[in-house]
Parts: C-alpha cells; structure tokens; sequence
C-alpha cells in the first residue's frame, strides 16, 4: 500500500526519523512505525514470491 510506502522510502532513502515521518504525513509516531513494520512485512513477503534475492 502506498501508505507504507512512503514510509519506507522516507525512512531508508531520505532518512527522516519517524517524529519526522509522522510530523509530515500527519499521523502518530505509533501509526508510522505500524506503517513501516507492515511495510517491510509485505516487501519480504512479494520479494520471497518473486524468488528476489539482495
């Protein structure tokens, strides 16, 4: 989902912390590492389905 994306893309390529990730996508700090967690969930989980390999 696009929610977590931007998440994961703020976090690792932007390297914002998540008070800043949470200050400009207007949520909780809570919220942007659920968003982060479940983000991360789902990259690993379409990357083993995809057989990629880093």
């Amino acid at each position: 989902p696009e929610d977590q994306r931007e998440v994961i893309i703020l976090r690792h390529y932007a390297d914002l912390s998540f008070k800043e990730i949470a200050s400009l996508t207007n949520c909780s700090i809570n919220t942007a590492l659920g968003r982060m967690r479940y983000g991360l969930i789902n990259l690993r989980k379409m990357m083993t389905e995809k057989k990629i390999a880093l």
